[in-house]
C-alpha cells in the first residue's frame, strides 16, 4: 500500500485525548488493565500502549488506530507500507533511530514522515531544516517502527559498511605487508572509520534486538554473525574472508586483548552507553583450525530494578512459596538450572524484595551484572586469589544478615555457605544441576555431610526458560491425537477430549518465528520434615521427589504443561526445552 495525500489528515496536533481512556471507551481493554499497564509504565519509563501491545491485551492495528485518535492524525502500518528508499537518505540515520521516525513518501512537494510521537514539534522543525521540505506527520507504532528501521536501514547501513571496505582494500591492494600492518593498526583504532563503524552497528543492533551474546564463527572464506535471541541463534550478517582480520582486531582492541596473540584463547571486557543506558561486554576468543578464531560476546544488560515475580513466569502458588522461603531468618536457598536459563535474574528479583534499611545484605559475583541500591556487592578477583570460598570467609566477618553467594563449585564454597548458614544467616546461590532433587544428590557428592544439608537447606528452585507465543500472530487450534499423547502419555482419557492450543503463525513482529520474548518455568522445593528425613539417610533423588511431589511440589514438566495449556507457549518449545518427558508426576 503506498500511502496518498488523500489518506492524510491532521499533523502535528499534542494530544487532546489519553490514550488509555480512548482504548476503554472502545472496550478493548479493562479499568483494571489499565491501572496494571499505567504502573508498568512508570516504573519502566515504557510507553503505555507498548506495555499493552507486548502483554497481548490490543493488537498492533487497535494500538495504531488508538494512537490515530490520540494524535489526531493519520495511522500508516509501516509493515504493510511502501517505503520510497530513495528518501531514507534525506534524514540522518541517527535522528530515524533516535526520534523513531521513517520517511515514507513524498507527495505533492511535502515529506511524509511516520513518527512514534507525532507531537515532537523539535524533530518535526529538524526534519524541515534537514530536507528543505515541510513534513507532513503520520503515526505509527514503536514495533512497527522497529522492524521498519531494521529491514529498512540498519541492515542496508551494515551492507554498505561492508561494501565501503571492500572497496578501500581493492584500492590498497598493491602496499607491502608493513604498509598494510601499519594501516590496519590505524583502522581498527579510527573511531570515523567505516570498520569500526561495521563493529558498533553490530553491537547496536543486538541490543535492539535484545540479544544475549554474539557470535562471531568462521567458515570457508568467511565470517558469520549470529545474535543468540530468546535462547536461539539467528544468522545476521556475513563478513567476507578479506575482512576478517581487522574484523577480529578491532574487537580485540576495544577489549583491551593482545591482538597479535591468536594460538591461546583470551578474555576481555568492554564498557559502553547505548542510549543513555550502561551496557557490558564480555568477549572470549577460541582459537580454530587455520589459525582463526571463535568470538562470543556475552551482552550483559542492567536488569531493571523492581522486577516481580509474575514478570518472571510465576503463578499465584509459586509466588507465595518464593516468598515463604525468602522471608525464612535463616538457612541456605538454591537455584539451579543450566547456563541462561534465568538463575542470577531470580536471585535479583529474590533480593530486591527483600532490601531495606534493617538488613546487611552483602553479595559476591563473577561478575557483578546489576548494581543495586542498598546491597554491598564484591566481584571475584581470581588474580588476588578472591574466590567464592574467600570472599565466604571475608563476608562473615562483615556482620551479614543475608548472603549471596554466585555459585557453588566446589566443596570449600558447599562448606563455607553452609556454615553460615547454621550461624544464623540466610544464604542464597546457584549451583548447576537439573532438578531440585538432584541438586541434593549434587551437594553430596561434592562432599558435605547429608545431616548437615538436611539441617541448612530450607528450599532449591529448578528452572528453564522458554519461548512465549507471539502475541501479534498468536492463534488458536485444536489439538492432534498426536499432540494429546505427548501432552498426557499415562492418561488415555485426555486422548478423547476436546483440547485447545495456541501457537504463533509467524510475523514481522516476532521475524516470522512465531515466538517473542521468554517465560520461566519453575520447581520449588521446599525442605519440610519428611524431605530433611530423607536427605539425611542419604536417599536417592527420586525418593526424595516423589516425597516433595506428595506435598504439592509441581514438577518441571507439568509447569511446562500448564505453560501448553494456558497458550504461554507451545508443545514444540517445551519439547526443546525439556525433552519430550511432560507425562511425568
Amino acid at each position: 500500500m503506498v500511502v496518498t495525500s488523500q489518506e492524510i489528515s491532521g499533523g502535528n496536533d499534542l494530544p487532546k485525548r489519553r490514550l488509555g481512556e480512548i482504548l476503554m471507551q472502545a472496550g478493548l481493554i479493562s479499568e483494571s488493565d489499565f491501572s496494571e499497564a499505567l504502573v508498568e509504565s512508570k516504573k519502566t519509563g515504557t510507553f503505555l500502549g507498548q506495555i499493552l501491545l507486548q502483554s497481548g491485551k490490543i493488537t498492533n492495528d487497535q494500538l495504531g488506530h488508538a494512537l490515530s485518535l490520540q494524535y489526531n492524525t493519520k495511522y500508516v502500518s509501516l509493515t504493510k507500507t511502501e517505503i520510497d528508499v530513495s528518501l531514507l537518505d534525506l534524514v540522518p540515520e541517527e535522528l530515524m533511530r533516535d526520534k523513531q521516525l521513517i520517511p515514507v513518501s513524498r507527495e505533492g512537494g511535502r515529506l511524509v514522515v511516520a513518527m512514534v510521537d507525532p507531537g515532537d514539534r523539535s524533530t518535526t522543525d529538524e526534519i524541515t531544516f534537514l530536507t528543505g521540505m515541510r513534513p507532513q506527520v503520520v503515526v505509527t507504532t514503536a514495533m512497527e517502527f522497529e522492524e521498519t528501521y531494521r529491514r529498512y536501514v540498519a541492515d542496508r547501513s551494515s551492507n554498505n559498511l561492508i561494501e565501503e571496505i571492500a572497496n578501500s582494500q581493492k584500492k590498497g591492494s598493491i602496499e607491502d605487508a608493513d604498509d598494510i600492518r601499519q594501516k590496519r593498526e590505524a583502522e581498527i583504532t579510527d573511531l570515523s572509520n567505516p570498520l569500526v563503524k561495521l563493529v558498533n552497528a553490530i553491537i547496536e543492533e543486538a541490543i535492539e534486538r535484545n540479544a544475549s551474546d554474539i557470535h562471531i564463527e568462521p567458515r570457508i572464506r568467511k565470517y558469520v554473525v549470529r545474535f543468540r535471541i530468546d535462547g536461539i541463534l539467528r544468522t545476521i550478517l556475513d563478513i567476507p574472508q578479506n575482512m576478517e582480520a581487522s574484523f577480529v582486531s578491532r574487537l580485540k582492541v576495544m577489549a583491551r586483548m593482545d591482538i597479535a596473540e591468536h594460538r591461546r584463547p583470551q578474555d576481555g571486557r568492554v564498557a559502553l552507553k547505548y542510549k543513555g543506558v550502561e551496557f557490558n561486554l564480555r568477549l572470549n576468543t577460541l582459537p580454530v583450525s587455520d589459525s582463526r578464531e571463535k568470538l562470543v560476546i556475552r551482552i550483559l544488560r542492567p536488569q531493571r530494578e523492581n522486577t516481580t515475580f509474575e514478570e518472571l513466569g510465576f503463578n499465584k502458588t509459586e509466588t507465595e512459596k518464593m516468598e515463604y522461603l525468602y522471608t525464612a531468618p535463616y538457612g541456605i536457598i538454591l537455584v539451579c538450572g543450566p547456563t541462561g536459563s534465568g538463575k542470577t535474574t531470580t536471585l535479583y528479583t529474590v533480593l530486591s524484595q527483600i532490601n531495606d534499611e534493617v538488613r546487611n545484605i552483602s553479595t559476591v559475583e563473577d561478575p557483578v551484572e546489576l548494581s543495586i541500591e542498598g546491597l554491598n556487592q564484591s566481584q571475584v578477583n581470581h588474580k588476588a586469589e578472591y574466590t567464592f570460598a574467600s570472599s565466604m570467609r571475608a563476608l562473615l566477618r562483615q556482620d551479614p544478615d543475608v548472603i549471596m553467594v554466585g555459585e557453588i563449585r566446589d566443596y570449600e564454597t558447599l562448606e563455607a555457605a553452609i556454615h553460615a548458614s547454621l550461624t544464623g544467616h540466610l544464604v542464597f546461590s546457584t549451583i548447576h544441576s537439573n532438578t531440585t532433587a538432584a541438586t541434593i544428590t549434587r551437594l553430596v557428592e561434592m562432599g558435605a555431610n547429608p545431616n548437615l544439608i538436611s539441617t541448612a537447606l530450607i528450599g532449591i528452585v529448578a528452572q528453564r526458560l522458554c519461548r512465549t507465543i507471539c502475541p501479534h500472530c498468536k492463534v488458536r487450534y485444536e489439538a492432534s491425537l498426536e499432540e494429546k499423547k505427548k501432552l498426557f502419555p499415562h492418561n488415555p482419557e485426555k486422548h478423547a477430549i476436546d483440547i485447545i492450543l495456541s501457537k504463533g503463525e509467524g510475523c514481522d513482529f516476532c521475524a516470522n518465528t512465531g515466538y517473542r520474548g521468554r517465560s520461566g518455568i519453575y520447581e520449588i522445593l521446599v525442605v519440610d520434615r519428611d524431605i530433611r528425613q530423607l536427605i539425611s539417610t542419604n536417599a536417592s533423588d527420586l525418593e526424595i521427589e516423589d516425597a516433595a511431589v506428595a506435598a504439592g511440589m509441581k514438577t518441571l514438566s507439568l509447569g511446562g504443561r500448564e505453560k501448553i495449556l494456558t497458550g504461554v507457549t507451545t508443545l514444540e518449545e517445551m519439547i526443546r526445552v525439556l525433552g519430550s518427558s511432560l507425562g511425568g508426576h
